[in-house]
């Protein structure tokens, strides 16, 4: 599947695939809202996934393809070559980052070695990983500080909300009620200052917490 919000990318990587015996584009998305729609219906096995896009961003349709289809494995094509950014989509879950200058043969070599069950990224991109900066100094330790303010009930509730359960779910598992379960999310989201799901499910993916 083809995810771009410029029709000139998808149809140019659509026909460039087109004479790939072992590679079909069944379906394509000019944004991350549709992408989502599609795959309720379409069996994808790689989704080459673009990262600034309208309605649903790159990185938070990867985030839910990671919990709604696990066996989905998505690749960031991007022109972003930003630590910050590939470290964005991979903590959403994305299984390679390459760069929209590569040639066809590193393209299928990614798409290839992806659907092995492997990563792959653009050749500058281990190199940019591998280099801390002070900003992920600080970013590990405020994140290592923030998780330490949840309870242990609160870190059972956020794993179940991060896997996609409702408030009643939860509450049969855990044996409370369902106002409990909504009174933990509400005090999850005020200590880690998160305001919505999908924040909750990337803080949870970056936590090690999902299942």
């Amino acid at each position: 599947m083809l995810v771009d919000d410029h029709q000139i990318i998808v149809d140019g990587i659509s026909s460039l695939l087109s004479d790939v015996t072992n590679i079909a584009v069944v379906a394509q998305a000019n944004n991350g809202k549709d992408a989502m729609a599609i795959l309720e219906k379409t069996s994808v096995d790689i989704v080459l996934m673009d990262i600034e896009m309208p309605l649903l961003n790159g990185c938070d349709a990867t985030t839910l393809i990671t919990i709604r289809y696990p066996d989905i494995k998505v690749i960031a094509l991007t022109s972003y070559d930003d630590k910050s950014i590939v470290k964005k989509m991979l903590n959403a879950g994305a299984k390679g980052y390459i760069l929209k200058n590569i040639s066809k043969e590193i393209l299928l070599e990614a798409i290839d070695t992806v659907a092995k069950g492997k990563t792959y990224f653009s050749s500058e991109i281990p190199i940019m990983l591998a280099t801390p900066s002070a900003e992920d100094i600080i970013a590990h330790e405020k994140h290592t500080s923030s998780i330490s303010l949840l309870s242990y009930r609160e870190i059972e509730v956020l794993k179940h909300v991060a896997n996609g359960l409702s408030n009643n779910e939860i509450a049969k598992k855990l044996y409370i009620s369902p106002k409990t379960v909504d009174t933990h999310r509400s005090n999850i989201m005020q200590k880690l200052h998160i305001h919505n799901v999908v924040g909750l499910v990337k803080y949870a993916i970056k936590s090690g917490l999902l299942e």
